[in-house]
């Protein structure tokens, strides 16, 4: 089996989940009781919190479909494609880094799904960062 038919599957699973991600906000959102915390912003941060979590949403999704309909469009040696690959392999590396520079474990000490959570998104993160890398390394051919 080659790096390209094992990534395939996988990278649809990964569009997948990164949809299902985007849709989870709307849980994220009760469960951090978003709307109580901008009730306490000004108008104008209010609404650009809103936003911002808007378009995360929306970049989410962005994200995911492509791989979910058509992973071979960042598997097949190209331009875009190489582009595509180190492009997530930053932005998900990146979001990794500020798992542990922005977001302080003794938030979640004694908060057991608070724990699970990091411990399963930082997971996440690096697994996201691990297989856009390795796309990325078989746009260069570097891999086969």
């Amino acid at each position: 089996m080659t790096w390209t038919e094992f990534l395939s599957p996988v990278l649809r699973i990964v569009g997948a989940g990164l949809i299902v991600q985007s849709f989870a906000h709307i849980h994220l959102h009760k469960r951090l009781k978003w709307s109580e915390e901008a009730a306490r912003m000004s108008p104008f941060n209010a609404a650009v919190f809103h936003v911002h979590t808007f378009f995360i949403c929306v970049v989410l999704v962005m994200m995911g479909l492509p791989l979910l309909v058509d992973p071979a469009l960042i598997l097949e040696r190209s331009r875009p494609g190489a582009w595509a690959a180190w492009f997530l392999c930053i932005f998900w590396g990146c979001r990794l880094v500020c798992q542990f520079v922005t977001y302080k474990r003794e938030w979640w000490e004694g908060k057991k799904f608070e724990s699970a959570m990091d411990t399963v998104f930082t997971g996440v993160w690096a697994a996201l960062t691990i297989i856009f890398g390795l796309c990325g390394a078989i746009q260069a051919g570097w891999i086969l």
